[in-house]
């Protein structure tokens, strides 16, 4: 099958069949920047998922931070305001990389009322949409809307102060800029990520990778770890996938919650059929 997709993508190139037919074939996709958790940083030619080879074995569920301690260590660790800042908002609201790096600052809604912004969501929320970037990230899904709590809130207000006590005012409408490296006051990159995340895994003495955060944040959302447990519905709309296939990958049992299901049964035999 994948000679037959490089096939037409050469006779599409040389404008041997039309280009609708190769729409039946293969699409265009955008990988998120990086590595690991589908973070590719560009535009590739995929099969349609009509003609994808199906896997029959289960997939492997993502990895995210299990460790309480760890995450502690991540929400304790001191950095720089923009960093922390960034880290809170990847760790409390589970967005991809490219969406956080995408963000313009007129896309965070932080106050109780948000009508005087021309929104009628209430409370503070950050809306993820496909704006003209300067860094080449990108919201990977349609438009939605993300509620953040208020450590978020706090974070940003810190990282204002800091932007404006090294850039001054400054006409840059992404969130993250550059202010530590040159060039100052321009877009972060993916790569400046990159080298934030390996500082802070050193750090913390546990591998740390910003698609890992979102993998931690579903996983919390819908086991209820230190949050309330949510459906699995509404973890997809908050993720922005768009089936719950995507979602489900993160509500896999572990073996120890079969154990513990089962130990916590009645059980023919086990003496809790007394009185029956």
């Amino acid at each position: 099958m994948t000679a037959v997709v490089e096939f037409y993508k050469w006779a599409e190139a040389a404008a041997v069949v039309e280009p609708a037919l190769s729409g039946l074939i293969y699409e265009s996709r955008y990988i998120a920047a990086g590595v690991y958790g589908g973070e590719q940083g560009r535009v590739r030619q995929v099969k349609v998922p009509e003609l994808q080879a199906r896997r029959n074995e289960e997939t492997p569920a993502p990895e995210w931070i299990e460790s309480a301690q760890a995450r502690a260590a991540l929400l304790d660790l001191e950095l720089a305001a923009r960093d922390r800042f960034l880290v809170d908002l990847l760790f409390f609201t589970g967005l991809r990389i490219g969406e956080a790096l995408a963000l313009f600052r007129q896309d965070l809604h932080f106050l109780g009322e948000n009508s005087g912004l021309g929104c009628r969501i209430r409370g503070p929320h950050i809306h993820v949409r496909s704006n003209e970037v300067l860094n080449g990230a990108r919201a990977k899904t349609g438009p939605r809307w993300v509620p953040v709590p208020d450590r978020v809130v706090f974070s940003y207000e810190d990282y204002l102060l800091e932007r404006r006590d090294i850039l001054g005012i400054d006409a840059n409408p992404h969130v993250f800029v550059n202010l530590y490296r040159s060039p100052r006051g321009t877009a972060m990159s993916y790569a400046g990520v990159v080298d934030l995340f390996q500082r802070i895994s050193k750090s913390v003495s546990t591998r740390v990778r910003p698609h890992m955060l979102r993998h931690t944040r579903a996983t919390m959302w819908l086991r209820g770890i230190d949050t309330p447990r949510l459906d699995l519905d509404t973890v997809r709309v908050l993720l922005g996938h768009a089936s719950l296939e995507a979602t489900s990958i993160y509500a896999h049992s572990r073996a120890e919650d079969l154990r513990a299901a089962v130990g916590n049964a009645s059980l023919p035999g086990t003496g809790d059929e007394k009185g029956r």
